[in-house]
């Protein structure tokens, strides 16, 4: 059988052939094969030529460095094609001898093949940074930054030059987690990083950038040291890489944003918020305009940016964006080639759309822009695309218009996000799980026709899949999005959700681990016992009297003020029932002990929510006047008169007017009862 060029040149690799030129020509005939030929690299994978590479760079022997060098080249056009290959490489054992090929005292053209490599290696998110965290390969790395970043002035050696910018690219990329983050900060790293950033040499000071940025993203610590720090003529960083946010380079002008977004949302250059929003939102801006890498990446930085920041997200409002967003996600079909391969499309479209969820997640302004802009009807698409991050952020888009006013959540349930939104509560993803969750959260707020479509849909049985779900933000929002179904809902409606939902689910969630879920499992019952007598009936019956007010009891005694409060109202409810609901309440001593208690709270929510618990008990009734002289009796006894009065001068407003109230009801029963009223 006659053997294919390229199975020989694979078979003459092996360590059998002892001629390193020979090995070395193959190399070189794989090479020239392979570069920008995917069905070719397929077809030398499956000839098992990276098996033969990984034996290759595996040698200690470094006499044949001109073998490993083409080998690692060969390693390195494979780790630039799709993720499946980087799969294969990782899984042929690759990364460890290319570690190992850092060597400093090895030939610098080896380390720096070796650093291409890895750094195409560590750009795709699914390979474990695990192994550069292990043994002394990352006391290496920093020691190639040390010594090649001192070439970098003199520009003595093009070769230590790239290098010293690939290490800082490959820390850049090794930075997922605090402890990563905090491992390199400890290496010594970030002095070298400065070093490079003061360098004048625009491709080094980009590597540096991207390295900082990397370090202080969600990292206030290791951003208030890099902020404190000095450049070798006593300069603070900040401003001087807002000069570099001018650079006539668009990718310096990137990293350079991107760097500073993060030290903003770290909260350590308090000095430079005016420089943020008159010099970073506007470029940030204007790369939406640009094509390729850049306006790939801007949208994400700028979304980052003014996530939570009302007068950045006005002031970006003001500049534009929505309609330059707005063109980008709607001329994005998958047959337009202008925007490049697929993976990058459904990039740039995720990042797009992560940027209008920002732009409209708190100005109602911003929200109706986002609607004229037409852009709705590729959101609603979008929930449906192949590409799970482009799913999360279509949904975190409509989580951000559906916090709107009614009318504009109107024209979401209009545009058809319904199928689309249901069929994400099967996502297989968290993320959009739990946005999807979320934006259900505020749909339902409305009683419009969607509450009942969804629910004849099945929607509560899903919600109580979700409860059971690993992931407690998922968790959380369904019992929210169930809280928010019931609010203000017909008792009908609300027997329908809980013969479905399950009371004993319900106080499960009532003693959850997580105190958040307890919180909206608590907002739960009180949206439930709301409205009338047979609401709160109906919520005695599914829990038993019995039960639900021994888990008040105990939340009343919890030192967190959200469960407190929630728990407190859930009594203010129950205290607007029929004479058996508020006699339940009475024949708790303990429960009313807490209510007085904490009349002096320190929060105004929870003084005011207790005191709404008295008026509600002492409520004026003609048909049970004999009844309610007995609760003002007893809750006279207790000290609760006393008290009341002494909140007569709270410094609060709402409270003085709610004591006002509770106090005519004790009063009035006085003048009623004559002396009998007063406490024996």
């Amino acid at each position: 059988m006659t053997l294919t060029s390229h199975e020989v040149a694979v078979s003459q690799l092996g360590s059998g052939h002892g001629i390193p030129l020979e090995r070395i020509t193959s190399l070189r005939f794989i090479k020239n094969n392979i570069i920008g030929n995917k069905t070719k690299k397929n077809l030398y994978i499956k000839l098992g030529i990276l098996s033969r590479l990984q034996e290759i760079i595996s040698v200690k022997d470094d006499k044949d460095s001109q073998l490993k060098i083409q080998a690692v080249i060969v390693l390195g056009s494979f780790a630039f094609g799709n993720e499946g290959n980087i799969t294969a490489l990782t899984n042929s054992g690759v990364v460890e001898p290319l570690l190992n090929s850092l060597n400093p005292s090895g030939d610098p053209k080896l380390i720096e093949a070796s650093a291409r490599t890895l750094n195409a290696i560590y750009a795709s998110p699914k390979v474990s940074r695990q192994q550069l965290f292990q043994g002394n390969h990352l006391h290496v790395l920093v020691q190639l930054l040390d010594s090649y970043s001192s070439n970098v002035r003199q520009g003595q050696d093009v070769v230590m030059v790239h290098t010293a910018e690939l290490v800082a690219s490959i820390l850049a990329r090794c930075c997922e987690t605090s402890d990563q983050q905090m491992q390199i900060a400890s290496s010594g790293a970030i002095p070298l990083l400065m070093r490079l950033l003061a360098s004048g040499v625009s491709k080094t000071q980009e590597a540096a950038l991207g390295a900082l940025a990397a370090l202080v993203k969600d990292n206030s610590e290791l951003a208030r040291l890099i902020a404190q720090m000095r450049l070798e003529k006593g300069e603070r960083p900040a401003p001087f890489i807002l000069r570099l946010v001018r650079d006539k380079s668009p990718t310096m002008r990137l990293a350079a944003a991107t760097c500073l977004t993060y030290l903003n949302r770290a909260g350590v250059i308090p000095d430079h918020y005016v420089d943020i929003m008159q010099t970073v939102l506007p470029v940030l801006v204007k790369m939406l305009l640009l094509t390729g890498p850049v306006q790939e990446t801007a949208p994400k930085i700028l979304a980052y940016l003014i996530w939570e920041s009302e007068n950045m997200q006005k002031a970006v409002c003001e500049m534009d964006a929505i309609p330059k967003l707005a063109q980008i996600i709607s001329v994005m079909e998958e047959g337009d080639l202008m925007y490049g391969i697929v993976d990058q499309r459904d990039k740039l479209k995720e990042n797009a759309l992560l940027a209008l969820a920002a732009i409209s997640q708190m100005k109602e302004d911003c929200r109706k822009q986002v609607i004229e802009a037409k852009v709705l009807p590729y959101i609603v698409t979008a929930m449906s695309h192949p590409s799970v991050g482009v799913r999360a952020a279509a949904c975190q888009c409509t989580r951000s218009l559906s916090r709107s006013m009614k009318n504009l959540r109107t024209s979401l349930v209009d545009a058809g996000i319904e199928t689309p939104l249901f069929q994400l509560l099967s996502d297989d993803d968290p993320g959009v799980l739990s946005s999807a969750t979320a934006t259900l959260c505020n749909i339902v707020l409305d009683v419009s026709p969607m509450k009942k479509t969804i629910m004849e849909r099945g929607i509560v049985a899903k919600f109580v899949h979700m409860i059971g779900y690993g992931d407690n933000v998922v968790r959380l929002n369904a019992v929210w999005a169930i809280k928010n179904l019931v609010f203000g809902a017909p008792s009908e409606v609300k027997e329908t959700v809980m013969r479905q939902f399950g009371y004993h689910n319900l106080v499960a969630l009532l003693n959850d681990g997580e105190l958040a879920i307890q919180e909206q499992a608590l907002n739960l019952v009180r949206n439930l016992a709301c409205n009338n007598e047979q609401d709160i009936n109906q919520v005695f019956n599914g829990m038993g009297s019995g039960q639900l007010l021994s888990i008040i009891e105990d939340k009343l005694t919890w030192d967190d003020q959200r469960l407190l409060e929630h728990a407190l109202y859930v009594l203010v409810n129950i205290a607007t029932g029929s004479e058996f609901h508020k006699q339940s309440v009475m024949k708790r001593p303990s429960i009313l002990r807490s209510v007085l208690s904490l009349m002096t709270h320190e929060s105004v929510a929870i003084r005011v929510a207790t005191i709404w618990v008295i008026i509600n008990l002492t409520w004026p009734d003609e048909k049970v006047s004999h009844s309610l002289h007995e609760r003002v009796t007893v809750l006279r006894s207790m000290g609760v008169e006393d008290r009341l009065r002494s909140l007569n001068s709270d410094h609060d407003l709402d409270v003085r007017d709610r004591v006002k109230t509770a106090l005519h009801h004790f009063v009035v029963d006085q003048q009623q009862h004559g002396q009998s009223g007063a406490a024996q």
